[in-house]
């Protein structure tokens, strides 16, 4: 089953997950493209320990949130559908999926744990979002996102 959405982090409200062409960021939401932007299908369950990815749910279609370990391990959109090579797409794969858990500070949101590096979690970092670790506090509410209705219209 999976989910559409939007997330924002729990630590700035006004900021949603937001695709943009150099890397996804957290930012408030401006116009119709944004809005877009900041829209996802969860390919997972809606519950703690679901594993899936978060693909765009808008314009252009086939895209998925990727760590990116040649850029810091910075999230990237990556254009998935279609990939020929099957190491390739392995490896995109396992790049882009994550598993589902309550958020440590905050319970009744969640954290994207990353399957392949189990260590990371989806966060930010002045408004950018990478796979790291997480151990302080402002650390662990930089990985804490809520869910909201998609702001997308379907």
């Amino acid at each position: 089953m999976s989910v559409r959405l939007s997330l924002f982090s729990n630590n700035f409200s006004d900021h949603f997950i937001i695709d943009r062409t150099s890397g996804v960021d957290i930012a408030r939401v401006e116009n119709d493209l944004d809005r877009d932007n900041a829209t996802f299908e969860w390919t997972g369950g809606p519950t703690s320990g679901e594993t899936g990815q978060l693909l765009r749910a808008a314009a252009p279609l086939g895209s998925c949130l990727r760590i990116a370990t040649f850029d810091d391990f910075r999230i990237h959109s990556k254009f998935f559908t279609g990939i020929d090579d099957p190491d390739v797409a392995a490896e995109v794969r396992a790049d882009s999926t994550f598993t589902l858990q309550r958020a440590e500070i905050d319970p009744n949101h969640f954290s994207f744990r990353s399957v392949r590096f189990p260590n990371r979690f989806i966060r930010h970092r002045d408004f950018k979002l990478f796979a790291g670790r997480v151990n302080t506090p402002p650390e662990l509410q930089s990985a804490c996102f809520r869910f909201n209705p998609p702001l997308a219209d379907q």
